[in-house]
C-alpha cells in the first residue's frame, strides 16, 4: 500500500471502491481507443459487476441469519437456561460463575438478536439502482454483517463446547 500511494496508484481497498473507476473517463478512453470495449460494454460490464457484488452479499448475510437465528441464538440461549438451571439447583450461595457467564451470554444474545432484526430490515430496504445498491450494501449490510460476527465470535468464547452448534478452530485443525 505504501508503494502504491509513493507511486501515485489508486488504492481501492474493497470492490465497492473499485467497481466506479469501472468507467472512469481515463479507463473507457483507453479501452476504446484500443477498440476493446465501448462506452456502452464498459457501462453495462460495470452495472453487471455492481449487481454480482450485491448478489453475493445478499446470498452471504441471509446465509449469516440463517446460522445466527436457527444455530448461534438457540445454542447460547440452551446454554444460558443451563447455567441458570445450574445455580438454581445449588444449595450453596456461591454461583458467581454461572450467574456472571449467563448474564454475559444473555447480554451478548440479546445484542446478536437486535443486530439480525437490523441486518434483515436493512437487506429489505436496499435501494435498487446498481451503484446505489453497491453503496449500500458496503457501507450498511456489511456493516450489519461484521457486528454480527464479532457478536458471534464472543459468544463462541463463552459457550461451553457441547452447546456450540459448529466445530471450533481447534477441531477443525486437529480432530477432522
Amino acid at each position: 500500500l505504501q508503494e502504491a500511494a509513493r507511486r501515485g496508484l489508486a488504492n481501492l481497498t474493497s470492490t465497492a471502491d473499485a467497481l466506479p473507476a469501472y468507467t472512469a473517463e481515463k479507463n473507457v478512453a483507453l479501452f476504446t481507443r484500443h477498440g476493446v470495449f465501448t462506452r456502452e460494454e464498459m457501462a453495462a460490464r460495470q452495472e453487471i459487476h455492481m449487481e454480482n457484488y450485491c448478489h453475493m452479499l445478499s446470498i452471504e448475510a441471509n446465509t449469516m441469519l440463517d446460522m445466527l437465528r436457527r444455530d448461534i441464538l438457540p445454542a447460547a440461549s440452551a446454554y444460558a437456561g443451563a447455567l441458570n438451571r445450574r445455580a438454581l439447583g445449588r444449595t450453596s450461595s456461591s454461583c458467581r460463575y454461572e450467574n456472571a457467564t449467563a448474564a454475559r451470554v444473555s447480554d451478548r444474545t440479546d445484542a446478536l438478536l437486535a443486530v439480525c432484526d437490523k441486518l434483515e430490515e436493512d437487506l429489505k430496504a436496499a435501494p435498487g439502482e446498481a451503484e446505489a445498491r453497491m453503496t449500500y450494501f458496503h457501507g450498511v449490510v456489511l456493516e450489519d454483517m461484521t457486528a454480527a460476527r464479532t457478536l458471534a465470535d464472543q459468544l463462541e468464547t463463552l459457550v461451553e463446547r457441547t452447546f456450540w452448534p459448529f466445530p471450533s478452530y481447534s477441531d477443525i485443525l486437529f480432530y477432522m
